[in-house]
């Protein structure tokens, strides 16, 4: 099985371009989705984050689910609060992300996409061989994230600041999918460079890469734990 990482800063499509993999009938792990799953009321890092950041974060209204909005908006201006954030959940995400990777490794899946924004920083690309960014310029993506998600330039810039810049992401990534273009475009693209990933499968060799990192990943994620 072939591991594909996906990443990208907000608004630039990464999201659509994991769609895509999807309508092809190619698994993907969102760590967006995961992380979105380990802070759901009840679960360990749910309970820890509860201690760690105070009540004002959480909607007891509501069942007690975490405010991401209000959460989010506070940690990336203060760095340390991200940091404390990122201590106490990265590690449940890795585990969880973990856990899909090994059943779509045994069930005999061709190839996954690993889609998660922190693909450089958390350093997967380290036994991913794979990376793809998709990109764009700073003022679309800027442009995007105002209309789309309804911030101020302030508050887009800040989220901008916040991510590695897509310059090195653009450095570091073996594929670059530039979507400054129209949705079409990316489209284009994508389904080229499913193409390409298609007739340049090897499954034996990477099955047996893959099962060697696995093995190795899982001990360093089970330290977290213990």
């Amino acid at each position: 099985m072939l591991v594909v990482g996906l990443s990208g800063g907000v608004a630039t499509g990464k999201s659509t371009v994991s769609a895509v993999f999807r309508q092809n009938g190619i698994p993907v792990i969102d760590a967006d989705l995961v992380a979105r799953q380990v802070v759901q009321p009840g679960h360990p890092t749910y309970v820890k984050l509860r201690a760690a950041f105070g009540e004002e974060f959480f909607d007891d209204a509501s069942g007690g689910v975490l405010r991401r909005e209000k959460l989010g908006k506070a940690v990336f201006t203060d760095l340390e609060m991200r940091k404390k954030l990122n201590a106490i959940t990265h590690p449940s995400i890795r585990y969880e992300m973990l856990k899909q990777l090994l059943y779509h490794l045994f069930t005999g899946t061709r190839y996954i996409v690993f889609d998660t924004p922190l693909l450089f920083e958390v350093g997967y690309d380290k036994w991913i061989r794979t990376t793809i960014v998709v990109w764009c310029e700073e003022e679309i993506e800027l442009k995007r994230m105002m209309t789309r998600d309804g911030f101020s330039r302030e508050d887009a810039l800040t989220r901008i600041a916040a991510q590695m810049s897509i310059g090195e992401e653009k450095k570091r990534a073996k594929i670059l999918i530039d979507n400054n273009g129209t949705r079409d475009e990316l489209l284009i693209q994508v389904e080229e460079v499913i193409r390409k990933l298609n007739s340049s499968w090897s499954p034996i060799l990477v099955r047996v890469v893959i099962a060697v990192l696995f093995g190795l990943l899982s001990s360093w994620i089970i330290g977290f734990f213990r």
